[in-house]
This record gives C-alpha cells, structure tokens and sequence, in this order.
C-alpha cells in the first residue's frame, strides 16, 4: 500500500485494553446486586447507539440503564462504574506509534460517549498526543460502522480512502470502512497490528 498516507486505530482493544465485565462487577457491588443479573438485562441496544451518537443525554442514558438494570445508584455511582472498565495500554504500542508517527499521519476513529471520553482522555492523555485527531462518535452524530462516519472523518482529513488504513478489533467495523473503500483490518494485539502494517509494506 505505497500511497497509505494516514493509517487510523481504533482505541478499545487496539490501543488500550477495556473489560466492561468490570462496570457489572462494580455496579453489583455498590448497588448490592446480582453481577448476572446486571449483565442479563443490560443490553447494547439502540438506546446505546443513540448515546454513543451524541443523541440522547447522560441523565436519560443513566435513566434507561437504571430502568433496564433495576439499579437504584446515584450518577457518581453509575458513572464510576461505567468508567471502571478501561485497563493498561496494549503491551509495544506506545513504541509502534512513535516509529509510525516519523513517516505517516496518525489518527483515533471511536464509538464513544460523552461519559467515557471523560474517562479515557484523562487516563491516556500521554498515548492520545501522537494523533493528529480523535475523531469521537458522539461529537460527529454517527458511530462504526455507518457510512457517515467514515465519510466525515475523510473529509476532515482530506484524504481519499484508498490512501487511509483502519485498524480495529470489531470485524463489523472493518467491514464499514472497506465498503468505504478504505484498507481496513481487524487486530486485537500489537504483533497482529505490526503482521498487519508488514503485509501492506507499510513497515518492513
């Protein structure tokens, strides 16, 4: 792929680890609950879609978990929670991005809200400096693996499709940015990210 001219990751599972096994344990804890209950009845619906697109606010977003999970937890509480799943940046990728950075433009494209990009812009601050943007789903109305997120973040950076890479750990999303026409492939380690970059002759 000699004309990639900016290669973009993904940050759950492909920079820094996330465990949202950790938001029931700890809402169970505090809200003395039953952990599998919690996860039974807390859905990734579209309600979630719609938080993760910037459409819904925090307090009808913390309402409708309420509601779905029969929680009875302050916001502090809810919110703790539902940060508490962010773990330790993937082992070599610190390195990978500084080498990466010399010679390409680098970017973040995520399915986020505005609750945890609270968290994680804080607890990765050091990682995040070597993009050159941090494209969030809530701010841009869209979320992977909607067309009209690929189609805005290529229009921010001015590039064409065929000149940008995404790396990411949800084979959906993969999908969506090569229908895009971009180069896109699916990574959940370093060494598959550095197989990755080889095999398009990005990196030797």
């Amino acid at each position: 792929m000699s004309n990639c001219q900016v290669i973009i990751f993904d940050l759950g599972n492909v920079i820094f680890r996330i465990s949202f096994d950790r938001m029931f344990q700890y809402w169970a804890r505090i809200g003395n609950s039953d952990v599998r209950t919690i996860q039974k009845n807390f859905v990734f619906d579209e309600m979630y879609c719609r938080f993760e697109r910037g459409e819904i606010s925090r307090a009808d977003f913390r309402k409708y978990a309420r509601d779905k999970t029969g929680l009875t937890i302050s916001d502090s509480e809810f919110d703790t929670g539902w940060n508490d799943l962010y773990l330790e940046v993937l082992p070599g990728i610190e390195d990978l991005l500084t080498e990466l950075k010399s010679g390409y433009r680098l970017a973040v494209l995520t399915n986020t809200n505005a609750i945890h990009a609270e968290k994680w812009r804080v607890k990765y601050a050091t990682v995040l400096t070597v993009f050159e943007k941090v494209f969030c789903s809530f701010e841009m109305g869209a979320r992977k693996p909607e067309k009209a997120v690929y189609q805005k973040m290529l229009d921010v950076l001015r590039i064409d499709p065929d000149t940008a890479v995404l790396f990411d750990d949800n084979p959906v999303n993969v999908q969506g940015a090569v229908d895009c026409g971009m180069q896109a492939i699916k990574v959940n380690t370093c060494l598959e990210i550095e197989n990755a970059l080889g095999s398009l002759g990005i990196m030797p």
